[in-house]
């Protein structure tokens, strides 16, 4: 733990419906000392008192507190979130925002975690928990941003796994466990000694280390084709300690042989490089300003034949791109226009391309943006949003990395936001030179909030310089010689178009080679007469002499389509030829087809088209190609009537098959709109169903989140009736065992409870609960009884009597008023225990004190022998002979003393054992023995003597093994005179006699 008051970890723990158990089970192994400051938020109804601070507290000795405006969070303590409240933080102090009144579901979880990573960057940590829905896992991206550590339940474990598997399937997790396991691993990471901060990465062999860093730089270029030395190596450094701590290795060099051995770990350190977190319009204030500033001047400036071009780069899973389509599709709207809009969105990363261009999101991107938006630009399904077709028609989605990659050009907008930051500055610098380059005068750039211009501010005019919207002021070109050649680039093998395929079609076109008019002349001195034609049967360009084969040109409106400007008697023959090439995709000849010139002369051609396509950008061109055969003949030339005749037959039953064809064509053109019409109509049905699938769809999710809650509150009574139970059977055991009599009346003295030993008294049967209590009989002479009653239950003080029974027991009767937490009153409990044998022994007990001070108070009884004889066991002559003079001498007490005496341990044993003394007076050290040891070997005959040890030196071990021996008293040598020592044996006396009164008096009992 850190010196500093601040927690070392900020863990937030996510759980919804389920959670109960898994929090228990983690609260359980967090230890007392961890450092660290632990944030629990939860889906809660605020109609309901959570009892959670009551149910986790069995389970950890850590302090739980509910969090609280602009409380400090403190390490070694854990925290509530209140309910329907999003818990911000700044600076590691709290700050409640109150939840707004939506039909549609909340995710306070998801907020905390973006909050906490904020404020905390890498000192953060997520763990998410049982639950439904999709709460947490957007929140969990904004963790792995900053570097911090993200935690999942084992779906398999949990009892709810919605959670645990949404937030799996976003990619952004670090571990996942069974929840037992969850804060054992934690501790293994916060405690490690890189991730810690203790050890750094760049070890003290720093050559082996920096040589080890390379080689991962090499590693990671190969696996995901990114040269990661572009950027900031302090970035690379810390995702390293992540994957160090996680794995638990110590050093970098380790690790590299662990990448070398582990190939999914190689990939899993290239995803955590590439970590895109974004959202719907984040930094909302920026994307107002792009909606009212940026967006209206470039619709307005642009002219009706042209399209509208951006470039979304770093666009991650494609929020951003789409963000800015729904804003261009509003704008159009309201200004009551209709453009063509292309958004090229692109990424290094194919993965997050692969998401974008699906255009699935969870539910949760409902806090993103209003209610209005989600319902008009996405489509709801039971576990995903899915982008509206017409917006996500605007986007085309290419991987593209910005240091290697060219750009596109001629765009009216660039974005490039929240990636700036994790490079290095020469990095930096070439990138917004390429986003420079992709502008159009006057072309607006946007940024993340965190990045700036630097060294090329001089290129661009502040639009908002607190939003980050710059305008392209120099058409300069800033990246000579910088931007890689199409050819240079390889084709990409990913599902996702490459940004070659769609540069080739976005650039502007090349100026028009000086040699096109030589390659014209030689196309129309040695060439056949040829027409060139696009995909749509188009006429592009036509080469030669094509009057033969065409119409005159008639006046009204132009059009440039075969079919209106091919010669009517080589229509048939055209027009299936083309058909052919375009489904065969090769070339197609007919030899020597007959037809009528612009003369109304008969003559023959061969006729081939050929099938062109163009691969760069990816169009199909037809070429038809003509080539007259023999000579031509007048219609009256003889030999050719019946070819003529035929000819003109042929054409008339042509021109008759195109009046049906025509007539078909009509009547199909009527079904056709009736069929429209009927579309329409299921259109609008369609639409009204959506809609009220769309309200289903919600209250389905008030339902669910309501379910949630009650799930929580269930669980949370559930374990406090579990509790109750639990308290009952200890009371019930403990009234048992105690065999006291209890009976419950509510406040209408009704019979409520009552326990089997308090029928003894008062006459209850098992069908009395209910019935008034006055109604009952009972064998107590107890005239007050009810009256005492009332009075307890009207003024909530109790009363305690004793009284007798018909039987001639005694009862103690405590009659208590019976209170809510409140205080307030609701009845009362009367306890009845039968205190007959006490009060029996009571009044033995008082017998026997007053017999025993009259004892104690009857010199005669204590003097009827009048001399007492003593035993002196001491092997010190001096002290014999003082002990001797003392005893000798007159004192208040008018005992005669008769002294034997004992120079040894041996000889006191043998006297003691051959006669009978009253008192024993003995020395503590008697040659290699004790006085105690002559106390503990007393025989039978001598065992009710009284026994006083003289000492030279007392302790407390000696004290306590007098006292455990029965020795009457102790005295020490140097204090003792002849009036303690007569008082000592005087009391050691007294003590004997009572001693043997009150063993006489308990046989006798």
């Amino acid at each position: 733990m850190s010196n500093d008051s601040r927690p070392d970890y900020y863990v937030g723990i996510g759980a919804s419906a389920g959670g109960l158990e898994a929090l228990q089970a983690c609260v359980k192994n967090i230890s007392l000392d961890s450092g660290n400051a632990y944030v629990i938020v939860q889906h809660l109804s605020p109609d309901f008192k959570s009892m959670m601070p009551e149910l986790l507290s069995r389970h950890t000795e850590l302090p739980i507190l509910l969090m609280t405006d602009e409380m400090e969070i403190e390490p070694n303590k854990i925290y509530l979130a209140p309910a329907r409240t999003n818990v911000m933080l700044s600076e590691g102090k709290v700050l409640l925002v109150e939840q707004l009144d939506s039909k549609g579901a909340h995710y306070p979880i998801d907020a905390f975690f973006r909050a906490l990573a904020e404020d905390q960057q890498h000192r953060s940590i997520a763990i998410i928990l049982s639950g439904t829905g999709s709460d947490g896992s957007r929140g969990i991206q904004a963790i792995k941003e900053v570097g911090g550590l993200v935690m999942v339940q084992e779906p398999t474990n949990a009892a709810f796994d919605g959670m645990p598997i949404s937030a799996i399937k976003t990619g952004f997790y670090d571990i996942i466990c069974d929840v037992q396991e969850i804060i054992g691993k934690l501790t293994s990471y916060t405690n490690h000694t890189v991730v810690s901060g203790e050890k750094s990465v760049l070890e003290t062999d720093t050559e082996r280390a920096e040589h080890a860093l390379k080689e991962i730089y090499d590693l990671l270029k190969i696996k995901s084709d990114i040269d990661f030395t572009l950027y900031k190596g302090k970035t690379i450094l810390r995702r390293i300690e992540r994957r160090m701590g996680i794995n638990s290795l110590d050093n970098i060099t380790d690790y590299y042989a662990f990448l070398l051995k582990n190939p999914r770990e190689l990939q899993t350190l290239a995803k955590d490089m590439l970590i895109g977190v974004t959202r719907f319009f984040r930094d909302s204030e920026a994307f107002i300003a792009l909606e009212e500033t940026v967006i209206p001047e470039i619709l307005k400036n642009h002219t009706t034949d042209d399209i509208i071009r951006i470039w979304v780069a770093c666009c991650s899973t494609g929020e951003e791109a789409y963000s800015i389509a729904i804003l261009i599709e509003e704008a159009l709207e309201r200004l009551g226009l209709n453009k063509t809009v292309r958004i090229f969105a692109t990424d290094v990363d194919p993965d997050a391309i692969a998401d974008a261009s699906l255009g699935h999101y969870s539910h949760n991107i409902a806090s993103d943006m209003s209610e209005e938006r989600i319902n008009r630009y996405f489509i709801q399904h039971d576990e995903y949003y899915q982008i509206l077709p017409s917006i996500r028609q605007k986007v085309v989605f290419a991987t593209h990395n910005l240091l290697s990659d060219p750009p596109f050009s001629n765009c009216q907008l660039a974005t490039c936001r929240n990636a700036l930051i994790y490079f290095q500055p020469k990095a930096q610098k070439r990138i917004i030179a390429m986003l420079h380059f992709a502008l159009n005068q006057y072309g607006y750039l946007f940024l993340g909030s965190s990045e700036s211009l630097g060294e090329m501010s001089g290129n661009f005019d502040v639009v908002n310089d607190r939003t980050k919207i710059y305008q392209k002021t120099t058409s300069a070109r800033l990246i000579t010689n910088t931007i890689p050649s199409l050819m240079s680039i390889p084709e990409s093998n990913g599902a996702s178009p490459s940004v070659n395929q769609l540069i080739s079609t976005f650039q502007k076109s090349q100026r028009p080679s000086s040699y096109t008019q030589v390659y014209e002349s030689i196309i129309e001195n040695y060439a056949p007469p040829a027409i060139i034609l696009s995909e749509d049967m188009s006429v592009l360009h036509v080469f030669g002499e094509v009057a033969h084969f065409t119409q005159k040109i008639r006046s009204g409106k132009f059009s440039a389509n075969l079919s209106d400007l091919i010669n009517d008697s080589l229509s048939t023959a055209v027009t299936t030829a083309v058909y052919r090439a375009q489904s065969k995709a090769h070339n197609v000849q007919y030899e020597n087809i007959q037809f009528v010139d612009e003369h109304g002369d008969i003559r023959h051609t061969n006729l081939r088209v050929l099938y062109i396509s163009n691969s760069k950008s990816a169009q199909i061109y037809y070429v038809l190609l003509f080539e007259l055969v023999g000579e031509f003949s007048s219609p009256d030339a003889e030999g050719s009537d019946a070819n003529y005749a035929e000819q003109r037959y042929s054409q008339q039953l042509i021109k008759d098959l195109e009046d049906a064809l025509k007539k078909k064509q009509e009547h199909l053109q009527v079904t056709v709109e009736e069929l429209q019409t009927t579309n329409e109509e299921l259109q609008s049905s369609n639409e009204e169903l959506m809609a009220a699938n769309e309200e289903l769809q919600s209250t389905n999710e008030e339902l669910q989140s309501v379910n949630e809650e009650l799930y929580s509150v269930n669980s949370e009574y559930q374990e406090k009736i579990e509790a109750t139970i639990q308290a009952n059977l200890d009371t019930e055991n403990i009234i048992r065992s105690a065999k006291l009599g209890f009976i419950f009346l509510d406040d209408a003295l009704l019979i409520r409870k009552f326990t089997q030993e308090s029928s003894d008294d008062i006459f209850l049967l098992p069908t009395d609960v209910g019935r008034p209590f006055h109604h009952i009989s009972h064998s107590l002479i107890y005239d007050n009884f009810l009256t005492d009653i009332s009075k307890v239950c009207n003024s909530g003080e109790p009363i305690e009597t004793t009284v007798a029974t018909k039987k001639g027991r005694v009862k103690l009767i405590n009659i208590s008023p019976y209170t809510d937490e409140h205080g307030v009153t609701f009845g009362c409990v009367i306890a009845i225990t039968d205190i007959t044998d006490i009060q029996r022994l009571e009044s033995k007990l008082e017998a026997y004190l007053e017999e025993l001070k009259a004892t104690q108070n009857n010199r005669a009884l204590m003097a009827k022998e009048d001399t007492i004889h003593v035993l002196v066991v001491d092997d010190d002559e001096v002290d014999v002979e003082m002990i001797t003079r003392m005893l000798n001498k007159e004192t208040f007490d008018p005992y005669k003393y008769e002294l034997t005496i004992a120079s040894s341990f041996q000889m006191g044993r043998e006297l003691l054992a051959k006669e009978h003394f009253d008192v024993c007076l003995a020395d503590y050290k008697l040659d290699a023995h004790t006085g105690l040891d002559l106390v503990a070997g007393l025989s039978d005959k001598n065992k009710e003597l009284a026994f006083i040890l003289l000492s030279g030196y007392l302790d407390d071990i000696i004290r306590e093994k007098s006292i455990e021996l029965g020795v009457y008293d102790i005295l020490d040598k140097a204090d003792i005179n002849a009036q303690l020592l007569q008082r000592s044996i005087s009391y050691a006396l007294r003590h004997q006699k009572t001693e043997k009164f009150l063993l006489q008096h308990n046989e006798t009992d």
